[in-house]
């Protein structure tokens, strides 16, 4: 009788350890977690995304020659299709 106490109470002592494991384990994910959303709330507000607006007076280096496909193609990104112009001269 005495082993199976002893069984008994070592397969409760291994339920408690892997239970307390698994609680330490979701909260260090938890806190990991809402530690990167507060960063990429730091990161948003300080403008940090990498966004601007579009044309040449948003951007840190301007070039030189500006035209309207330049102006299509910076006022479309990041979408996917590129604009609709095609390289035909306007005289």
């Amino acid at each position: 009788m005495s082993g199976l106490r002893l069984l008994v109470s070592l397969a409760g002592a291994f339920t408690i350890a892997k239970l307390l494991d698994e609680n330490r384990r979701l909260r260090m994910e938890l806190d990991g977690r809402i530690a990167r959303e507060a960063a990429l709330d730091e990161k948003a507000k300080r403008g940090l995304g990498g966004e601007r607006h579009a044309g040449t007076e948003a951007m840190r280096y301007p070039p030189r020659q500006w035209d309207e496909v330049d102006e299509a193609a910076d006022e479309s990104f990041p979408a996917s299709d590129p604009p609709a112009f095609t390289a035909r001269s306007t005289t």
